[in-house]
């Protein structure tokens, strides 16, 4: 069952936004606030999929709100979506350094809140599948490709074709960068075979820029051991919502980074 915590100081708002968390997938349970301090002390003590939360509250602002959010334990890596009224980039800004995930704008578009939240809280749930996955590998067997034993711990031809399957793009990098694993959909955007994009650099793998900035995320991954929270970037005609996090051997060694990214369609004025 999936939880989702609204925030708004508006209670016609939260009555509207309950509504909508009902229809993202089936056994939805939702948890309504209109004091950011009531919801932080609740977050202390229960576990949430997705926050929903309104930009501007007395008192409390939601990049504030999603600042402590993100300090509390387990809140590094759930998905938050800021709605905001203020038509302003730097609002937007705020709310995205602050660790946002996604923002929309108010009056919002129905449609467009529902297809944004289910779209988090798949990725909320990739990012913690592969968490679980390096937990239930621990006691595996180590193999003799030092790089691949993330992926050979959990059967890597079967996890392969369950990746496969995503309409995600997946993929994994070593301690220096190089591609140790990618799925159909990651290698389809280059043109090429998964298998042809081991031992690649970021740089084939995303374009130049993407790719120091991917490079850049993973540093940060490999030198805290803690999954980044989900962030919006900008790709070949599409944005899309990424994380990444810590693959670890049979010794519990950070070895590689898993990146996935979930399309969210095209960009403005494309």
């Amino acid at each position: 069952m999936a939880m989702i915590l609204i925030l708004d100081d508006r209670a016609t708002n939260r009555a509207i936004y309950a509504r909508l968390a009902s229809v993202i997938e089936e056994n939805v349970s939702a948890e309504l606030f209109g004091d950011p301090l009531d919801a932080l002390e609740w977050l202390e003590g229960n576990r949430v999929d997705l926050v929903i939360t309104d930009f501007k509250m007395p008192g409390m602002d939601g990049a504030e709100f999603t600042r402590r959010f993100r300090a509390l334990p387990g809140g590094a890596a759930v998905p938050v979506l800021v709605v905001t009224a203020h038509d302003d980039r730097g609002f937007r800004m705020r709310a995205l350094d602050a660790g946002a995930t996604d923002f929309l704008q108010s009056p919002i578009d129905h449609f467009e809140l529902v297809t944004r939240a289910r779209n988090l809280l798949a990725l909320g749930r990739q990012g913690g599948a592969a968490a679980g996955s390096t937990a239930e590998g621990s006691a595996a067997t180590p193999s003799p490709v030092p790089s691949l034993d993330p992926l050979q711990a959990q059967g890597a031809l079967g996890l392969a074709r369950i990746l496969d399957s995503l309409p995600a793009q997946v993929s994994a990098a070593d301690r220096e960068g190089r591609c140790i694993y990618a799925n159909a959909a990651l290698a389809a955007t280059v043109g090429a075979r998964p298998a042809e994009l081991v031992g690649a650099g970021p740089a084939l793998l995303f374009g130049a820029s993407r790719g120091e900035r991917s490079r850049a995320a993973d540093l940060t991954v490999l030198a805290s051991g803690a999954p980044l929270p989900p962030y919006r970037e900008e790709a070949e005609g599409c944005e899309l919502l990424t994380s990444k996090a810590p693959l670890r051997d049979a010794d519990g060694k950070v070895t590689a980074v898993v990146t996935t990214s979930i399309p969210l369609g095209p960009e403005p004025g494309r």
